[in-house]
């Protein structure tokens, strides 16, 4: 793509030839004529001289010349400045259909200056600003109502379409980039307007490649990138071909005369060659990169095209190792500023030592001050930001001991604190992955092995832990949100879930196998609610949440003022390079643990994380069959819960220890965990939950939900897909008031009186919580889709359709709601990611409002599940008092539930068969 590495910005003072006019614009009146006069000259009038100006301005013409008369020598805020004088944006009937497409055209005029600027948030506003105008246009092209003749309306559409995959591209949200250009191609290719096409279609080739990608499974064949240059050298020669059928000349040099559809023609042509060239650069085929560069770069040069000559000097700098100094010295002196510290960077990374050292500082410098502004919002740059860093630490190696700087660990947490000013949440994950968290693990192994084991070290450490863990989470919970979606676009209908086979305990979920269709078209689905997520997020940016430095000191606080209270914050660590970034010990992956009780904060030794990814493989293997095994659970206690028993049982046994895990361990049943001199699963001996970080449990009050208000007329929303495997008896028995009971889906014949009967539909799911009920329970079959961590768990719905996590986050709201449980096979599963942010359904509830969250983390019976839920929501109602209300302890209630349980079993296996909910605040 024109701009899919690299970002531009105007020249802060953009030159232009002598006696130039702009097209389009009309010219000074011509006064050689005129007899001179005496006295005093007459003042102009101002809005008498704009009034002609706007009058003899044709806007339409304007639009079709600003992509080679405005973009190419980045004089994007002239245009947009006359298209303002003309008051071209401003509202007006919609089916007046030129003024409208005008209205569009000046939108994509502003998106375009936007990618040009890398403001990308003042793209998203134009995009949004305008999509119900271009997507009208658009439908009524699709519907054949358009004039035949009227090209500038298409024109206008499938730029505008182009314009937005850009900025989505830029945002990392390729699916939907790649969908946005397959529209412009779409409506170019049936418009006729080849002289757009090689522009698009270069923009397409690379976002679906880029997709491609992004959604690669390890094994899978690797990047496919033999495959994306061979199509991008068949696009180019179809480009050419296509040229001389339409009478370019595609190999002489072109100059700014020709004329304005041949030049388009060639600047989307060099735009494709750049790609190419760029993609061979990066399968390491350098020579054929420089040849190709070479061509791109004798159009660019002969249209005058001032960025695309900085993107091939940059390639040239890149690929021709000999001649790199020489070329990213005239790169530093073009006009393109983005370009410009690509140069100073890559010419101070060659020169190395003190003075190239001092230049990269220099330059970091300047990337810390440029935090304001549109820009930064996007957290611009990151990549570039964090190649500098490396550079400077690169550079700082090859110094002797003594002239190292000791600030390289402060400067790489710089950059990865840039990114929390990111809005959308496809470029945030993935410069999260890629940058941020690698910052973060470092600086908190630093600060593991070199601190002096004081307070103030810990509490260094539980800072850095909680800035870098969950911050999408916590982004989601700061933002203001955005109004639930109605039922998805598109359903799967699969063969429905088996029952158990005979003479077989029922199970909820055990699903049969899925063919390899079926499990292709489950990825898909997946991943297409997934998109609708990132894009809900995309145009509605979130805010970024502000970490609070002192949160160790108010987990300190949240134990002393909650006697018997004690937490355990599992967080991981790892430096690579070394503690000091530049040198020093290594440290290897591991886990570390810091517990918390009565205010006292410890830090236990660490454990190898490689312990942890075997742990979490063998839980993965037990839940492929049943519960996890009395083996599994020994071993969770030595691992993950032994190494902390004496700190947390100092001063005795806790009345309330709440898990906060991280990364694999969200995976690993903590609850079940068996101590070799105890028959008692953990949740059988203790109170227990877990959370998802310490800045949701305390700053966010999440703790509240522990102890919570219950009244006599509290609502219980069911979602029941029942069978013989999945029964939904959890509803029964309770001891709920009837009236006070709705039900989507089938209703247990156990339960009477006047419940509200609603469909097990996503129409059913809408209605039942728009009551806003306290309680929610689904009762029906999970299914784990075997991909991506991002997608995980599935819930039946019925008819053969899923609920995904996306789902959830997007169509469920529950504002009041004090206790929500997920009662399906592995719901809880798929809650782990390379950021170390808590994914899957658990993240989706807490975004929905939900109270208390129990979810079971393998596939569980449906006896055990019944009686656990059950039990909860009978002693909810045992709670409430003569008056009408009373106080309910849900970690008491579900504690209270194990140890009696676990007195019914004699042998281990069934005693963790038996708990099979974790509970999360």
């Amino acid at each position: 793509m024109g701009r899919n590495d690299d970002v531009r910005q105007e020249p802060e003072e953009p030159r232009e030839p002598d006696e130039a006019q702009e097209p389009g614009v009309p010219g000074d009146a011509d006064v050689s004529g005129r007899p001179e006069t005496s006295g005093a000259r007459p003042e102009p009038d101002p809005d008498s001289a704009i009034g002609d100006f706007v009058e003899a301005l044709d806007v339409e013409d304007l639009i079709m010349r600003f992509d080679v008369d405005f973009d190419v020598p980045m004089r994007q805020s002239r245009a947009i400045g006359m298209l303002r004088l003309a008051e071209a944006d401003e509202p007006g009937p919609r089916d007046d259909v030129r003024r409208t497409a005008r209205r569009v055209g000046v939108h994509w005029c502003e998106t375009v200056r936007a990618d040009v600027a890398y403001e990308l948030l003042t793209g998203l506003r134009q995009i949004e600003a305008s999509r119900s105008d271009a997507e009208y246009l658009h439908a009524r092209l699709t519907r054949g109502e358009l004039d035949p003749a009227d090209a500038f309306t298409r024109y206008v559409i499938a730029r505008w379409f182009d314009g937005a995959g850009r900025i989505q591209y830029r945002l990392g949200s390729f699916t939907t980039a790649r969908l946005s250009f397959e529209t412009a191609a779409a409506v170019a290719e049936a418009s006729d307007l080849w002289w757009v096409l090689p522009d698009l279609r270069s923009n397409l080739a690379r976002a679906r490649y880029e997709e491609q990608n992004q959604t690669a499974r390890a094994g899978d064949g690797g990047t496919g990138a033999p495959s994306f240059i061979a199509g991008l050298y068949e696009l180019c020669d179809t480009i050419v071909d296509a040229g001389r059928a339409h009478g370019v000349d595609m190999e002489g040099q072109p100059s700014p005369e020709l004329p304005r559809e041949h030049r388009e023609f060639l600047r989307g042509y060099s735009n494709a060659l750049h790609n190419l060239a760029t993609a061979l650069g990066q399968s390491g085929d350098s020579a054929r990169s420089l040849e190709v560069t070479a061509r791109s770069l004798a159009i660019s040069e002969g249209l005058r095209d001032e960025y695309r000559i900085a993107q091939s000097v940059t390639n040239q700098g890149l690929r021709d190792k000999e001649r790199s100094a020489e070329h990213f010295a005239r790169l530093r002196g073009m006009g393109w500023r983005r370009g410009r510290l690509i140069a100073r960077q890559n010419l101070a990374i060659g020169t190395g030592g003190l003075d190239g050292l001092r230049e990269l500082g220099r330059l970091l410098d300047e990337l810390g001050q440029d935090t304001p502004g549109a820009g930064r919002q996007t957290g611009m740059d990151v990549d570039f930001h964090a190649y500098t860093v490396q550079g400077y630490r690169r550079v700082a190696e090859t110094l002797p001991e003594e002239s190292r700087p000791d600030d390289l660990l402060s400067r790489r947490l710089d950059m990865a604190r840039s990114v929390r000013a990111a809005i959308a949440l496809p470029l945030y994950k993935r410069a999260y992955a890629r940058h941020v968290r690698p910052a973060y693990l470092q600086a908190i192994a630093h600060h593991v092995r070199c601190g002096d084991g004081s307070r103030e070290n810990v509490e260094k450490v539980v800072s850095l832990i909680e800035e870098s863990s969950g911050r999408e989470l916590l982004d989601l919970l700061a933002s203001s949100r955005p109004q639930t979606l109605g039922p998805p676009t598109r359903t799967l209908t699969l063969s429905t879930p088996s029952g158990p086979p005979a003479g077989d305990e029922k199970r909820r979920g055990a699903p049969q196998p899925v063919t390899g269709e079926e499990e292709a078209a489950l990825r898909e689905l997946v991943a297409e609610r997934e998109r609708a997520y990132e894009d809900r997020f995309l145009h509605e940016p979130l805010t970024s949440a502000t970490h609070d430095e002192d949160i160790a000191h108010r987990l300190a606080q949240y134990t002393l003022n909650h006697p018997g209270s004690c937490v355990i914050r599992y967080f991981r660590f790892a430096a690579p390079d070394g503690v000091k970034g530049t040198g020093g010990e290594a440290v290897p992956d591991s886990l570390g643990m810091v517990v918390c009780k009565e205010g006292q904060l410890t830090m236990l030794p660490a454990v190898p994380y490689d312990h942890v990814t075997e742990l979490a493989r063998q839980v993965s293997s037990d839940r492929q069959d049943k519960a996890p095994t009395e083996r599994t659970c020994r071993r969770v206690w030595d691992l993950l819960i032994a190494p902390a028993w004496d700190s947390v049982c100092r001063g005795g046994m806790p009345t309330h220890l709440t898990l906060i895990p991280t990364d694999d361990v969200f995976a690993v049943p903590l609850h079940v965990a068996l101590a070799p001199d105890d028959p008692h699963p953990l949740a059988a001996r203790v109170p227990l939950s877990h959370s998802v970080s310490v800045a949701a449990f305390v700053t966010h009050g999440r703790h509240l939900l522990k102890r919570q208000l219950v009244e006599a007329n509290d609502d219980l929303a069911a979602l029941l897909v029942t069978d013989a495997a999945a029964t939904g008896g959890e509803v029964v028995r309770t001891g709920w008031p009837p009236e006070h009971i709705a039900v989507a889906g089938r209703v247990p014949a156990q339960l009477t009186g006047p419940v509200r009967k609603l469909p097990g539909d996503w129409d059913g799911i809408a209605e039942l919580t728009a009551s806003k009920p306290e309680f929610f329970v689904y009762a029906g079959h999970g299914r784990f889709v075997d991909t991506s961590e991002d997608y995980g768990p599935l819930l039946h719905l019925g008819d053969g359709d899923w609920v995904t996590q996306f789902d959830l986050a997007l169509r469920l709201s529950l504002p009041r709601n004090k206790v929500a449980i997920l009662g399906a096979c592995l719901a809880g599963q798929g809650m782990r990611s390379e950021g170390g942010d808590v994914l899957g359904f658990m993240r989706s509830l807490i975004i929905s409002g939900a109270g208390a969250i129990g979810v079971p983390l393998w596939k569980v019976l449906d006896s055990a599940m019944v009686a656990t839920v059950r039990s909860v929501l009978r002693q909810s109602r045992e709670a409430v008092g003569p008056s009408g209300a009373g106080i309910f302890d849900v970690v008491e209630a579900l504690h209270g539930h194990y140890r009696q349980v676990a007195e019914d079993y004699d042998g281990a296996a069934g005693r963790i068969e038996a708990m099979p909910l974790a509970l999360y605040l």
